[in-house]
């Protein structure tokens, strides 16, 4: 048997999209927290990077580029935050990004390491594998959304 929908009184609707008004409003204020806090964080590790520069050492470079594309991760994360601000259409393609930058950066962190003697081999050579691979599978899932997203909807 088929419920029959009773209709709400005006009362109950107008509540009701308060309530609504005033989640939605909320939401708003906790995104910009999120992204001043986000943008906050990528002031500061840029500013240790410049600093890590300035006051160069035989360790700093690869701290240099680990803040470096961290601040990227960051940013890549601040731009997802705006897109939800902005109300636009979720999409992974940010995700894959931070993903594959994440990726890089170990792979580059990893290698340094390895050339200033500050890992050991097999496990250095070990993560160095498994970063690749996570870019490889990233790469993939990217292309296989990529077509799945351009499909025209039925």
């Amino acid at each position: 048997m088929e419920k029959i929908k009773q209709p709400e009184s005006a009362k109950e609707s107008y509540f009701i999209s308060r309530i609504n008004h005033w989640l939605v409003y909320l939401d708003d204020i906790i995104l910009i927290m999120v992204a001043i806090g986000i943008i906050g964080v990528a002031i500061l590790l840029a500013v240790e990077a410049v600093t890590d520069f300035i006051y160069y050492t035989k360790h700093s470079i690869s701290h240099i580029i680990s803040d470096l594309m961290f601040v990227l991760i960051i940013m890549e994360l601040f731009r997802q935050v705006l897109r939800q601000l902005t109300r636009h259409v979720f999409s992974l393609n940010p995700f894959f990004f931070i993903g594959v930058i994440a990726s890089i950066r170990g792979i580059l962190l990893v290698q340094m390491k390895l050339a200033m003697g500050e890992a050991e081999w097999q496990g250095g050579v070990l993560q160095l594998g498994i970063h690749a691979i996570i870019v490889l599978i990233l790469v993939i899932s990217y292309y296989f959304y990529s077509k799945v997203e351009e499909k025209p909807s039925k």
